[in-house]
């Protein structure tokens, strides 16, 4: 069969290299998920064609085997129907599943939510449609010979740009781990989130010259920006999207406005929809919710202005402080709650006990009772007691110092 193109020669489906470190890093994520731990057998990055996945490579178990094959299936729209008779025992055998089923570039792929409220909710993606969009970025940033991969490629933001961007660049990735040494050399495109940039301006007194990075998964600090310009790199770009539509704009940061401003990928319009608010709209003409309340500036800029949601970014995860409040309220002991995002980046709790509470058997409580329930970046990192909740004059909640 021959595969469809894309203009300029990309090819139309999956490359080999891309769909083996998604789909390693699918795997490495399902083995935490079941062993209940962040270890996993080796680096997914380091998995060759050849690594077997039994005790003579990665240590998978029956169970474990199956889940890896579970894991895979969903997130490429896979089916037992192009499995061999003989199961999977290699690496190589899981990939060749993977670029079997999506060898006429029509396959579909989904990520799921975080489900910081309790729901993750699955996305689905026309592969077509992540191949244009890391096109796009070739384009964009043509010229660089090596990607640094500072986040994982089980996410859309690492699958895009650290899975099919490589691939379309024609250059290999190099993962590197925060607390290690980057090895950064001329040419680089340095793939963070950013709470791993703002600690890059703390450890980095000097970049090499020509590194470009790129910033998901979050809101981007225009003073970080600055700070690493400053320190040398060459570029930043900021990229605002979400698992659900994946890349929707891009901007240079520092923007020089009072508040940063994106211009639209080419896959995207603004549809108006009610009074002052907008939708999404690609090219087929299917409609997308925005993740935030926007402004409009010009026919292809905008201004993200509020989450819809209530959500937050901490450390490049959306967090619903109104609903980790509610659970700060299951606790006995409490009789109102309220949670905040701190100035570090973190979470805060203002907690309201029921008399005659003391406070440091309360936080132990909370402690005991609350943090299963949370995942770390849901986990407020400060806790103030006080007899009820700051309000302003207005009656409305306030912050507190």
């Amino acid at each position: 069969m021959t595969t469809p193109r894309l203009q300029g020669g990309l090819q139309r489906g999956l490359q080999r290299a891309g769909a083996r470190r998604i789909a390693c890093a699918i795997v490495a994520a399902e083995l935490r998920r079941l062993r209940d731990t962040d270890s996993r057998p080796t680096a997914p990055e380091d998995w060759l064609d050849s690594t077997p996945i039994d005790d003579a490579g990665l240590g998978l178990d029956s169970m474990e085997q199956l889940g890896a094959l579970g894991a895979l299936a969903e997130a490429f729209d896979l089916d037992d129907s192009v499995l061999s008779d003989d199961p999977p025992r290699t690496v190589g055998a899981w990939v060749d599943w993977v670029l079997h089923a999506h060898a006429a570039g029509d396959g579909r792929m989904t990520v799921v939510t975080s489900g910081s409220t309790g729901h993750p909710r699955p996305c689905v993606h026309a592969v077509a449609d992540l191949l244009d969009e890391a096109a796009f970025f070739a384009g964009r940033f043509a010229g660089r010979r090596r990607v640094v991969a500072l986040v994982p490629a089980h996410h859309l933001y690492g699958i895009v740009w650290t899975g099919l961007l490589p691939d379309a660049l024609g250059v290999p990735v190099v993962v590197r781990t925060m607390g290690t040494p980057l090895g950064l050399a001329a040419g680089d495109l340095v793939v963070a989130v950013p709470d791993q940039w703002q600690a890059l301006r703390r450890l980095i007194r000097r970049f090499p010259e020509d590194i470009v990075g790129v910033s998901s998964g979050g809101s981007l600090d225009d003073d970080v920006a600055t700070g690493l310009l400053v320190a040398g790199l060459s570029r930043l770009v900021d990229i605002y999207g979400a698992s659900e539509t994946g890349g929707i704009a891009l901007r240079d940061a520092p923007t020089t406005a009072t508040a940063p401003a994106y211009d639209l990928l080419p896959r995207w319009q603004l549809l108006p929809d009610g009074d002052g608010d907008w939708r999404l709209v690609d090219r087929t003409g299917r409609r997308f919710d925005l993740p935030d309340h926007i402004e409009r500036i010009g026919e292809r800029t905008l201004r993200p202005i509020g989450r819809r949601d209530g959500a937050v970014q901490v450390a490049g995860h959306n967090v619903w402080p109104a609903r980790i409040a509610r659970v700060l309220r299951s606790v006995d002991g409490i009789a109102d709650a309220a949670v905040r995002l701190h100035v570090n980046g973190r979470l805060k709790a203002f907690v309201v006990p029921t008399e005659h509470q003391d406070t440091a058997l309360l936080a132990a409580r909370i402690d005991q009772l609350v943090t299963p329930r949370l995942t770390d970046p849901e986990r407020p990192k400060s806790l103030r007691f006080g007899p009820a909740l700051p309000r302003n004059a207005m009656g409305k909640l306030e912050d507190w110092a």
